[in-house]
This record gives structure tokens, sequence and C-alpha cells, in this order.
């Protein structure tokens, strides 16, 4: 009996991991998330620039806004909320020789020319060394971006711009057309 214990609850463990992957992806079609790397740089006592880290910034617009976007808006805290929810999930689990820091909602919007100057929210995760925060990004720095990334993409998040998915409603779809134009 102990066996069936643990195959039903391995099924429930798969449901809930199924219901938060969906809600995940909802937010990235719904905010129209996508993502960008940047290098995380120090500079040491001799001046040199020496990359640390990297910084992923996960970014996100408003979702069907009531009112004309404004920095800080209610809306803007909706999208920030969505954003890291996302950045939680794709966080590694176990420990780990790096550290991550999620930067503080920094009640902005940004415009990015190639996403067509879209009003967005931005929210920054930092990947740095645990310990010995001034040397070079290594390997570990590396497999947790790249781990992350691929999370994003699990989610249909791309990186630098936002492609919708096939899945999108008809209503969705009409609401894209309507903004494009």
């Amino acid at each position: 009996m102990k066996g069936a214990v643990v195959q039903m609850s391995e099924r429930v463990e798969s449901s809930a991991a199924g219901q938060e992957l969906a809600h995940l992806r909802d937010l990235v079609a719904k905010h129209k998330i996508c993502w960008e790397v940047w290098p995380e740089c120090h500079q040491d006592r001799n001046g040199r620039k020496i990359q640390i880290g990297f910084e992923l910034d996960l970014v996100g617009t408003h979702y069907q806004p009531s009112h004309l976007p404004n920095p800080g808006c209610d809306e803007c805290v909706k999208v920030y909320n969505a954003l890291w929810e996302i950045a939680v999930w794709i966080l590694p689990q176990e420990k780990r020789l790096s550290r991550y820091e999620i930067q503080i909602f920094d009640h902005a919007l940004r415009y990015t020319p190639s996403r067509k100057l879209r009003p967005e929210v931005t929210l920054a995760l930092k990947i740095l060394h645990a310990e010995e925060f001034d040397r070079p990004v290594d390997v570990c720095e590396q497999k947790c971006l790249n781990e992350m990334q691929q999370k994003l993409r699990q989610l249909g998040a791309l990186q630098g711009r936002w492609q919708p998915s096939n899945n999108l409603s008809k209503n969705e779809e009409l609401l894209e057309k309507e903004t494009q134009q």
C-alpha cells in the first residue's frame, strides 16, 4: 500500500507542477515577457574591468491597461509581480558556488527601440559568485545563466524580443494586431 501512496503523491506533485508551468506560461503571454543578458563588471585596484557575473533582465509590459502606462502605477506593479514570480521559478534550487540577487522594483518604464518603444517594466536578476565577489566569471555562473535561459524558453519567453506563441486565442491575436497599427 505504501507504493500506492507514493504514486498518488507523485501524481499530485506532477499535477501541481503542470499547473504552475501553465500559470507561468500565461504570465509570459499576457505580459509579453522576454529577456536580455548583460555582463556584470567590476573595476579592480589596477583599473582593469573584470566581468564578475551576469545581469539577466526580465522585461514585460502592461496587459490590457485601463490607463496609459505611468511609471510605478498599479499596472506596473502587476507586471513586476509577474516578473518576480518567474524569476523565483527559474532560480537554481540546489546550493551552488554562486548567488542570485533580485533587484528591487525601481518604479520606472523603459522604451527600447528593438521592441518598438513599448513601455516596459524590468526586473534585474544578478548572477554572482557566492564568495569573493571580484573574481572573474566562471563555469558556475555560466551554467546558472544557461539553465535560467532554458527555463525561460520553456515558458515561451525569447531573448531580446517578444513573439506571440501559436497558442494565442483569437481575442489576443486581435489585440496584438490593434497594438501594432
